[in-house]
């Protein structure tokens, strides 16, 4: 019985997908806010938008609660005045 329960476990986690959004930024200053989070991990990629005071975020996360975390992070950078967020399917 054991060893079966310990299969499963090893089972669920390997069917584990990471989270996968696209994060848009609203800011003052595109560049030095896509400098900033692109330091934080689980930010894929960053850049900055040419014509609008905004940038975009691809992030990658382990499970909601961590996407989450890092998500309020980047509300929380100074500079930030909205974050967009798009869970990819």
């Amino acid at each position: 019985m054991m060893q079966l329960a310990q299969q499963v476990q090893v089972s669920a986690v390997e069917n584990i997908r990471p989270v996968s959004a696209y994060v848009f930024v609203s800011c003052a200053q595109p560049k030095r806010i896509v400098h900033a989070l692109s330091r934080l991990p689980g930010v894929v990629k960053a850049d900055a938008l040419l014509g609008a005071s905004e940038a975009v975020l691809v992030v990658e996360r382990h499970n909601f609660e961590a996407l989450q975390t890092l998500l309020t992070e980047v509300q929380s950078t100074p500079g930030v005045k909205k974050v967009s967020v798009k869970l990819a399917a």
